[in-house]
Order: C-alpha cells, then structure tokens, then sequence
C-alpha cells in the first residue's frame, strides 16, 4: 500500500511540473493596449502635447523726423526789394551778419536794413516822418521798432536802421518782418507844399524746428 500510494504522489508532482513549464512558455496577450495600435502610436500618444508660440518680430522705434526747411529772404545774407512809391523808386536792402539758416523760434535776431530813392527829381526833397517794423510769427505780431523822427531821404541820402526781434513763440514755423516807411514828398522843388506817400516792405525768414 505504502508503494502505490508514494507512485502515485510522484505523477502527480510530475503532472505539475509539466503544467508549469507549458505555462511559462506561453506569452499572455497585453490587454492594457487596443488592438491594432502599433507601440510608435502609443509612443506619440504618450507624448505630452506642446503648443508652437507665433514669432514676434522685435519692436523698433522710429527716429524723430525734422520738417524740412523752406528758403527764406536771408539765406545768402542779403536780399534787395524795389518798391513803387509814384514816379519813384525805394530800394530796401536787408541783410544780417548772423546765420539766419540756423535761426530757431527760440533766437533773438539781429537784422539791418537800409532805404534810398531812385528816379523822379533829385530836386524835390523827400523825407521820412515815420519808419516802423513789426514781427509776425504766426501766433502774435509784435512792434520791433518805431521812428518818428524826420529823416532827409533825398538822393543820395539814405535811412539805415538796425531791427532786434526777439526770440518767437515755441511753436512758430517762420517769422515775417513789415516794415512801413511815412514819406513827405515835396510837390515841386522849391514849393515848400508836401505829399504823403506809404511805402511797405517786408521779408519771409522761415526758422528751423527743434526736435523736443
């Protein structure tokens, strides 16, 4: 009895052993993974997801532009202006020694000026009763000067004057300058009767912009 029955544990033992191996042989399907999807797709949907930033193209201040500059009356230094005055003629010569193409809105100017007659009689005498010059900058209009005294004009005398105009408002752009001339013309040589005429000039000076 004790022989069968030691028989029949070894078979059994056996039996066991042979299950075990057939087992480990054998490759268990991966159930974590869908069918058909191949391990390079499981990769990528492992993948964390990232999102492209759009490029942004550096940002780039442009430089100031300075308004360009028109001509004005000064820009050689001088300029001559004939006026009518009947059968006569006043010349006005204007000139500055300062650099009037660097003239700013903020600069005080220096200008010169002076007046003779041409034509007519040189008998009759002329004069002036009155001279004054005034500054216009667009914003305002201010007396530069003003002259009452009474100045022989006969030719060949002539009448010089000296104008200061003083710095102009920030945010002018060009400054005009009027003169006006008060003349007594006598009627005939000799008569000692008189005739008003009024002669007008005046000079465009444009002025640079300065960049704030």
């Amino acid at each position: 009895m004790r022989a069968r029955g030691a028989r029949r544990g070894a078979v059994g033992l056996g039996a066991a052993l042979t299950l075990g191996a057939l087992l480990s042989g054998c490759q268990l399907p991966d159930v974590g993974m869908s069918p058909g999807l191949s391990a390079a797709a499981a990769e990528t949907s492992a993948a964390p997801a990232t999102t492209a930033r759009p490029s942004v193209a550096p940002v780039t201040e442009e430089a100031p532009v300075t308004p360009a500059r028109v001509a004005g009356d000064l820009d050689t230094g001088s300029v001559t202006h004939t006026v009518a005055a009947g059968d006569r003629s006043v010349v006005i010569d204007w000139w500055t020694d300062q650099e009037s193409v660097a003239w700013t809105a903020a600069d005080a100017k220096t200008i010169q000026l002076s007046a003779h007659v041409e034509g007519g009689s040189a008998k009759q005498e002329i004069t002036v009763t009155r001279f004054a010059a005034t500054a216009d900058d667009g914003t305002a209009r201010t007396t530069v000067t003003e002259d009452r005294g009474e100045f022989v004009l006969t030719p060949p005398f002539s009448y010089t004057s000296a104008l200061n105009v003083a710095p102009s408002a920030a945010t002018a752009t060009a400054l005009t300058v009027y003169v006006q001339f008060d003349l007594l013309v006598e009627t005939a040589s000799g008569s000692g009767e008189y005739f008003r005429q009024t002669v007008q000039d005046s000079i465009e000076l444009p002025l640079v912009q300065e960049i704030p």
